[in-house]
């Protein structure tokens, strides 16, 4: 195996990590990771790893490379989603500065966000296809 196979198996191991990582800590209730967040985009980004690892395994750059994009559109959807959920949660509360205080008090951890970032960035940085042409070599 190449050291891109290598990396793409790194990249999709830490897609899987970075989702049982906390991502948001709220008051009450503790830790959320992606599967309390949204169990259907955690399975998503769940397969896309499993995919990239399966096509780091058998040597094919196009899967990988397709398998890291997808994964990182559904992680900045996710994180978008979760931003605009955390800001209309609390809209409900006829006081604005109690509201603004409720939201503040839910925060992100980003950790597990910059794991699967790092993960589908290094599964897309794995799957480039080298476009280098040999340059024949003279014998004298």
């Amino acid at each position: 195996m190449r050291s891109t196979n290598y990396t793409g198996i790194i990249g999709a191991i830490l897609v899987i990590a970075g989702g049982f990582c906390p991502m948001l800590r709220l008051p009450i209730i503790g830790n959320w990771n992606y599967w309390d967040l949204e169990v259907v985009l955690a399975s998503i980004v769940y397969l896309f790893a499993a995919l990239g690892l399966f096509a780091s395994v058998s040597g094919k750059p196009g899967l990988l490379k397709f398998s890291g994009w997808a994964a990182l559109i559904v992680i900045v959807f996710t994180l978008v989603a979760v931003h605009f959920k955390v800001n209309d949660s609390f809209s409900f509360i006829p006081f604005k500065k109690l509201a603004a205080y409720a939201t503040r008090l839910v925060k992100y951890k980003w950790l597990g966000w910059s794991l699967l970032a790092l993960g589908a960035i290094l599964m897309i940085v794995a799957g480039r296809k080298k476009n280098i042409e040999e340059v024949p070599v003279v014998k004298n």
